[in-house]
């Protein structure tokens, strides 16, 4: 089986999005968490910005590259190499742990250890945050085989609003929320149309409103998804 993580692959992966990394800081601050760990951290962007805001934050992967690139901008011992089915933490050992856009990269039963782990390493009400893209999304329907989620071959499982909340509910996850307060710097899906760009802030602020903090968020490409550990 050909070996798609390879360092190209980390390469054009190695970037951080303000708006998701601002955007989950307001719910980090919101819930008064300090201990973060974000599972595939992949090149490690986003363990590094936690850091850089004062929270406790840690990053594993898998995938020696990633680590390697990783562990270059971290400060030691934050980054560890491991799998979402084993994760190396003792039990209520993390307020918060992040998964963005890891999920459609496991397989069923992977997602089913994985979300048993997180259980285990979440503090008591605690929170899972997961970033994936969206199976309901409409734009799905309308691009078909030319939807983004399908341009991936590493993607193997994708998820519905539903099908991700029944799964949290089966691993004893609550309170399941699919809006969220908004950063106001532009999100990925302003970013990827020319004439939304050029638009005035305010009208970028309201977009980004409605996109993700009303239920206009189900259709979305993507879906941002919080539960906390009953």
């Amino acid at each position: 089986m050909k070996n798609y993580y390879n360092q190209a692959y980390f390469n054009k992966r190695d970037l951080l999005s303000l708006h998701v990394a601002e955007s989950i800081v307001l719910f980090i601050n919101s819930h008064s968490l300090k201990r973060v760990l974000d599972m595939g951290c992949g090149t490690g962007r986003l363990v590094k910005y936690f850091r850089d805001q004062g929270f406790t934050a840690y990053g594993c992967d898998k995938e020696s590259v990633a680590i390697m690139c990783a562990r270059k901008i971290n400060v030691p011992r934050s980054i560890r190499k491991a799998s979402a089915i084993k994760l190396p933490f003792k039990k209520n050992s993390f307020d918060l742990v992040t998964s963005i856009h890891v999920i459609e990269h496991l397989s069923k039963p992977e997602m089913k250890k994985f979300l048993t782990e997180t259980y285990r390493i979440l503090t008591p009400k605690g929170f899972i945050f997961l970033i994936a893209p969206n199976f309901g999304s409409l734009l799905r329907i309308i691009q078909g085989k030319s939807w983004f989620g399908y341009e991936d071959p590493t993607h193997i499982r994708f998820d519905t609003a539903q099908s991700i909340e029944n799964l949290l509910r089966k691993h004893g996850f609550s309170k399941i929320q699919f809006q969220f307060p908004s950063s106001t710097t532009d999100s990925a899906e302003i970013e990827a149309i020319p004439f939304l760009v050029r638009l005035p802030k305010i009208f970028k602020i309201c977009i980004n409103y409605l996109l993700f903090s009303t239920p206009l968020t189900y259709f979305r490409n993507g879906f941002w998804v919080a539960a906390q550990k009953e």
